[in-house]
């Protein structure tokens, strides 16, 4: 009992082995094929990722030669496209005529050759008309032609062929009656014709001969019957071509210099006219570039003067409402007020009880008033300036400024007495004097300026200067409240008439304000 339980024991322990041992072969299965399917895709992936690595480098080459390329100027362009297409070219058509050369040249020799040795050999092989052999004395007869005559200084070895390919005579008997296929020169020697070709040892007969390391020229030349003039044999026959040989490589390297001279003058010839073509491509991109740029530049300087004529014309509009509102101010503060008091005098000055200084104190009033008018009217409208020549304009304008202000003005004149200047010009260089010397004494708090005109052929240039306070350059000027017209008013006056206005300030070191008006008749 104990026996049996241990053999069902082990019974169940096998089943159970068994049992177990199958989920684990089929796990180390599913693991293998996972294993297997994770290498083919990783294989996979590198093999796509190296085609998409050399496909972008070939595309990187292709962007790279191409950026090159049109980089290059047309002659440039013309040159490695064309020389590259006439190098071609030139092999293509070198190769060819030279062959047609060589052909010709071995064909003209074949004949000549072949009509000799027809003459010689025709009457000793009549016999094969009748059969595929040549009687005993008919061989003998052929030896002796080709060793004895002078066919033995040119031909080196000799054949006799009958249809299909068969060997009826040779100089070298062990050919005799052996068949061979036939080439082609010889099928077209059975259709009539002369065929050759040099240097061509190819064939399985023509294994002797190719051993003997000279240049030969093969040779087919029909055998026809001397009264029907059908085809009875082939003779071939092997000849010495060391002359054929000399004039093949003569007439190659003529053929080859004739056509790469043809070729080099050609393209040369084409290169010249694309060079100068390009030349004259590259000349007129040149100057229309340069017009593209003048025109742009025109552009940019007449939008920037039509700026700044919309800026002047803003800055003159500025400038008259308020000479306008001062004009207005003046004469409402001054004459204005004069003349009420004048009317309110004369009120009383007629009556009986009037006190005796009424009448004087009207007409005062009367002449302060006109008298402040004249000094508005001075201000607005200017002295005739059409009969002044320029140290009077000048005088006039710095006497103004003198009585004005009380302050001492130097004026300074070097050159010739100009004749050419306008009334715009004399109207810019007055209205100059009076801003400028208005500035340096009203703005620079200096008692003293200096004012130097210098006048010469190129044109006139007047500077005012004071030792006063000075401005930063950098502060944008403006125009006066009172009306004045400022620097910016100077700087559109002056380039109305085609000057130039300099402005040289220093804080603590003064200004110098310099007119230039240039001689349009000397330009």
């Amino acid at each position: 009992m104990s026996q049996s339980l241990k053999l069902q024991n082990c019974s169940t322990v096998s089943n159970c082995s068994k049992k177990d041992s199958r989920p684990r072969s089929l796990g180390y299965s599913a693991a293998l094929t996972s294993k297997a399917i994770k290498l083919y895709a990783h294989i996979r992936r590198k093999s796509v990722s190296k085609k998409h690595t050399s496909g972008k480098l070939l595309y990187m080459k292709v962007s790279t030669m191409s950026r090159h390329w049109r980089r290059l100027t047309l002659p440039s362009q013309f040159v490695l496209a064309g020389g590259a297409v006439m190098l071609v070219a030139m092999i293509l058509v070198g190769s060819w005529v030279s062959r047609r050369i060589e052909h010709a040249a071995v064909q003209n020799f074949a004949i000549l050759a072949a009509n000799y040795v027809e003459s010689f050999i025709s009457p000793l092989t009549q016999e094969l008309a009748s059969g595929t052999t040549l009687s005993e004395p008919a061989q003998q007869a052929m030896i002796e032609v080709f060793a004895s005559t002078a066919l033995s200084e040119r031909v080196v070895s000799y054949k006799i062929w009958k249809q299909g390919g068969l060997i009826v005579h040779s100089s070298d008997p062990s050919l005799v009656g052996q068949k061979f296929t036939p080439s082609d020169d010889l099928q077209a020697a059975w259709m009539g014709d002369v065929s050759a070709s040099f240097g061509d040892l190819n064939d399985e007969e023509d294994a002797t001969e190719a051993m003997l390391g000279v240049p030969l020229l093969e040779v087919y030349s029909p055998i026809h019957e001397v009264f029907s003039g059908e085809i009875i044999a082939v003779a071939e026959f092997y000849e010495r071509a060391d002359g054929l040989q000399a004039e093949l490589r003569n007439a190659r390297r003529t053929t080859w210099f004739v056509v790469g001279s043809a070729f080099i003058a050609s393209g040369l010839l084409l290169i010249g006219i694309v060079k100068a073509g390009g030349q004259t491509i590259e000349r007129q991109r040149g100057e229309l570039q340069k017009r593209l740029t003048e025109s742009e530049q025109l552009v940019a300087q007449k939008n920037a003067l039509r700026r700044r004529a919309i800026t002047a014309n803003q800055r003159a509009t500025a400038q008259l409402e308020q000479t306008i509102r001062r004009v207005g101010s003046d004469l409402h503060d001054g004459p204005a007020q004069h003349l009420s008091f004048a009317a309110l005098c004369l009120d009383s000055a007629f009556q009986e009880n009037a006190a005796p200084n009424t009448r004087d104190d009207v007409r005062s009033s009367i002449d302060r008033a006109l008298e402040e008018i004249r000094a508005i009217s001075r201000g607005l409208a200017l002295p005739e300036l059409d009969e002044l020549d320029m140290p009077s304009l000048v005088k006039r304008a710095v006497t103004e400024r003198e009585t004005q202000s009380g302050n001492s003005i130097d004026v300074t004149f070097e050159g010739p007495e100009l004749k050419w200047l306008s009334y715009a010009d004399k109207l810019c260089v007055y209205r100059f004097l009076q801003e400028g010397l208005s500035n340096a004494f009203r703005h620079g708090g200096v008692e003293q300026a200096q004012v130097f005109v210098q006048s010469s052929i190129e044109g006139l240039r007047i500077s005012v200067k004071d030792k006063g306070s000075g401005f930063d350059m950098n502060e944008a000027v403006r125009l006066y409240d009172e009306g004045g017209q400022g620097l910016n008013g100077l700087k559109d006056r002056s380039e109305s008439i085609g000057g130039k206005l300099e402005i040289v300030s220093e804080i603590g070191l003064g200004t110098t304000l310099t007119l230039h008006i240039p001689n349009e008749e000397s330009a």
